[in-house]
């Protein structure tokens, strides 16, 4: 049933103020009855019987391996990607003729600086750039093992656990979710499917940074 508000108003406060008056029923005529009461809705609000999706009604998020976000759900990235690629592994040193791995870790330690995130990387480059110009930088695992400590402390972005979470159940719980999270949310988009067919060839994230490009 559809109410004038205005004229609903006007007849109310007719009645209201006749009753407060004490007037007289007509005589003779049909009794005055009052009005029914009707709630009327607000301005805005839905009428009656309308259904309500609820805000908190669960709704599935499922991201792109390549760094995208589903509309309206861009507050889930958390992670900062601000920044550029250090430049720094220009600068490591050698700390003498004898030390044969040092062209592939400075070789690694760029690609590593472009591949992953420039937070990450920052922290990677740091790690080496300590071991510039000591033994410690000849080892065959320094980028790797630089490159892995930044991992593991990186920031999770909650859009990578739609495709961990398949690879760490077939994985049988050799692959712990958090690893692969934050593999998976270290490197850019690029990268991303990268990092995934390395942990699901090998349940493992310890030597994923040979596979970043």
């Amino acid at each position: 049933m559809q109410i004038d508000r205005s004229r609903f108003l006007l007849l109310t406060a007719t009645l209201s103020s006749g009753a407060c008056g004490g007037a007289a029923q007509p005589a003779g005529g049909d009794p005055v009855v009052a009005a029914p009461v009707v709630t009327l809705p607000e301005e805005g609000q839905a009428a009656s019987g309308e259904s309500h999706a609820s805000a908190d009604e669960p709704s599935a998020v499922i991201a792109s391996l390549d760094g995208t976000t589903p509309t309206g759900f861009e507050d889930l990235v958390t992670c900062d990607d601000d920044g550029v690629a250090p430049t720094g592994c220009n600068t490591l040193r050698a700390p003498g003729p004898q030390c044969e791995s040092f062209t592939d870790t400075r070789d690694m330690c760029s690609t590593l600086a472009h591949g992953l995130r420039p937070r990450v990387a920052e922290k990677m480059v740091d790690c080496l750039l300590a071991k510039s110009g000591k033994q410690s930088i000849c080892s065959f695992q320094a980028a790797n093992q630089c490159a892995m400590s930044a991992v593991r402390a990186a920031c999770i972005e909650p859009s990578t656990q739609s495709a961990c979470a398949q690879v760490v159940k077939a994985c049988g719980g050799r692959l712990a979710m958090k690893d692969c999270q934050a593999l998976v949310s270290s490197v850019n988009g690029k990268n991303r499917r990268n990092m995934i067919a390395c942990v699901t060839e090998g349940c493992s994230v310890d030597y994923c940074m040979y596979s970043v490009e």
